[in-house]
């Protein structure tokens, strides 16, 4: 199984890696041993795999962004 390098934006917070798990009843992700909140992600790149060079200044990537819906705007 090859695994597939993200890097996920929260806010002011980027963290690097590889999504180990999802936990769905909860909404969350774990990377890197951190248990992430869904609604909190603002970003999630794709790094491609296939980009092994680390001498490339341009790595080409696939960028996800995630639009949440809030329930009760009252936050």
């Amino acid at each position: 199984m090859r695994k597939t390098e993200v890097i996920i934006r929260c806010g002011k917070d980027e963290v690097r890696g590889v999504i180990a798990q999802y936990y769905p009843e909860f909404q969350l992700l774990k990377i890197n041993n951190i248990m992430i909140p869904i609604g909190l992600i603002e970003q999630i790149e794709i790094m491609n795999p296939d980009d092994t060079s680390s001498h490339s200044p341009l790595r080409e990537s696939r960028v996800l962004h995630l639009v949440t819906q809030r329930v009760g705007a009252s936050q």
